[in-house]
């Protein structure tokens, strides 16, 4: 009998295999501090990290980039909201630009440059992902990283976590079903294919819409636009990535 065609896995980078949230939480909860400093405004009671992501979110709902933007308007919008302004007016406020802020133009450039350098502490790795890739490449399974981070960043990420030579190509591009359709033609994946992320919206309903099993790994933040109910269900959740080598190695022993 012949060898089953190679099971291939397909994976996110960012909160999937490593915690780029807790690197982001952090920095956003710095730059309240900044700000608040700038401001002299003393600490309130609350979540100081929800506080900051009702303006985050605000902004990337309303910026072309969306969750891109430059972190400046996050300094504006939070001046305003702390100021008590509601996240979305402050948002707004924001884009405009157009506003008599207390914080100066240059110190307000200071904390978003404090912002940016933050980001780039290495994020952990999540729970369960070494012992899952290494379950995997024993059992032969094929390892791709997908990506809408830049390709370099990914790699020196992974490099970092001594990670880097589980997976046979990092790939970069916007998550679509037309952009995996291209990935499983440019990688000759022919046998079964999975695909591992965090997102509802950008990793599993493409990649359902494009055929690929869909293993779900919820990550720690989910913007409130991707919350919505869609058509699709992932095929497969999981709390801890060690589940997708059970999951795939079943797969690849029922095929034998």
């Amino acid at each position: 009998m012949p060898a089953p065609d190679p099971v291939t896995v397909f994976i996110d980078a960012d909160n999937t295999l490593w915690d780029t949230d807790g690197v982001f939480a952090a920095a956003q909860i710095g730059m309240l501090a900044d700000v608040r400093r700038q401001l002299g405004t003393p600490d309130q009671d609350g979540d100081p990290l929800a506080f900051v992501r009702a303006v985050d979110q605000a902004i990337a709902e309303q910026h072309q980039d969306g969750l891109r933007y430059p972190p400046v308007l996050l300094v504006r919008g939070l001046e305003k909201a702390l100021a008590g302004v509601a996240p979305n007016a402050a948002a707004r406020a924001a884009m405009r630009g157009r506003h008599e802020y207390r914080i100066s133009p240059d110190d307000a450039d200071a904390i978003a440059s404090r912002f940016r350098a933050s980001l780039e502490v290495t994020p952990t790795l999540r729970q369960g992902v070494r012992d899952g890739l290494e379950a995997m490449r024993r059992d032969g399974v094929r390892l791709l990283i997908i990506s809408e981070a830049s390709r370099g960043r990914v790699e020196a990420t992974a490099t970092s976590h001594g990670i880097l030579h589980f997976f046979e190509r990092v790939l970069e591009g916007r998550k679509s079903a037309a952009l995996y359709r291209r990935m499983l033609a440019l990688t000759h994946a022919d046998g079964r294919t999975f695909m591992v992320g965090d997102q509802m919206n950008r990793d599993i309903e493409p990649a359902s819409a494009a055929g690929l099993e869909t293993i779900y790994f919820p990550g720690g933040f989910q913007p409130r636009w991707s919350l919505a109910a869609g058509p699709v269900e992932p095929d497969h959740v999981i709390a801890d990535f060690s589940q997708v080598a059970n999951i795939v190695i079943d797969t690849r022993a029922a095929a034998a």
